[in-house]
């Protein structure tokens, strides 16, 4: 069994460039690194090959091939402080909104410029765990293909379709499709319980700082917020809250 053990060999120079999105651009591929995660991989995902360190190389993923590198190694490509010594490297998808619109009445959540990778990740997993038809994220939100991303999805990024593309397109293409438009303002009018949700509904989460542009919030049907006794909450949080109370109203 041959055991890559230089930092310059081709393979490590690769998973280590991958942890930059121009990289992750250019090759069309991303990093899934934990033995859990990687073993969820499954079709349409293709994974180019598979990663393992000296002390996981009796463990068989499938038949694509894969290369074992030593502990070492392993550590200064990993993207986490206790590694698990297993990672693929996977093909990315071009999922497409149009496609996402096949639910009888569908329910998305669409992110504007959510920095934060815990958050984007977060919001994956509230999108899978609540049976979500998809995500859309603008230009400016965090790569869903980052290392971060993908690990705070647990997984979820792996299961729920997600699109990058302009807010105000995808706004269209759903308000086409008869889907409510809602966005989350603090100072709405309308509380999150008043509201019904079982049609067709999309939410709309704004950045961090700053919330929902202008533009944006005149695109939407209607705005909504959540009754709290403190300023804000974290963007993924009020997703949760939001998400919930939708999946409640249609399956009470």
């Amino acid at each position: 069994m041959d055991i890559i053990t230089s930092t310059s060999n081709q393979i490590v120079k690769y998973i280590r460039a991958l942890k930059a999105k121009k990289a992750r651009n250019e090759s069309g591929t991303f990093v899934v690194e934990g033995e859990k995660f990687v073993r969820e991989i499954a079709a349409p995902w293709e994974v180019e090959f598979f990663v393992v360190s000296e002390d996981n190389a009796e463990k068989n993923f499938s038949a694509v091939r894969h290369f074992v590198v030593s502990n070492r190694i392993f550590e200064s490509i990993s993207d986490v402080v206790q590694p698990q010594g297993v990672l693929a490297v996977v093909r990315q998808r071009a999922y497409v909104l149009d496609d996402m619109l096949n639910a009888e009445t569908p329910l998305f959540l669409l992110c504007e410029d959510v920095q934060d990778p815990g958050n984007v990740g977060a919001i994956l997993r509230i999108a899978h765990g609540l049976g979500f038809c998809g995500v859309v994220l603008s230009e400016g939100c965090a790569d869903v293909y980052s290392p971060k991303v993908i690990r705070s999805s647990a997984g979820s990024a792996l299961h729920v379709p997600f699109v990058t593309m302009p807010l105000p397109l995808a706004i269209a293409t759903l308000k086409s499709r008869s889907v409510d438009i809602f966005a989350t303002k603090a100072s709405a009018k309308h509380m999150l319980f008043h509201l019904d949700f079982r049609p067709p509904t999309a939410f709309i989460i704004g950045n961090e700082a700053k919330g929902l542009s202008k533009d944006i919030l005149a695109l939407a049907d209607s705005d909504v917020s959540i009754p709290i006794q403190s300023e804000s909450l974290n963007a993924s949080v009020a997703c949760g809250i939001l998400a919930y109370e939708a999946f409640r109203q249609r399956n009470g």
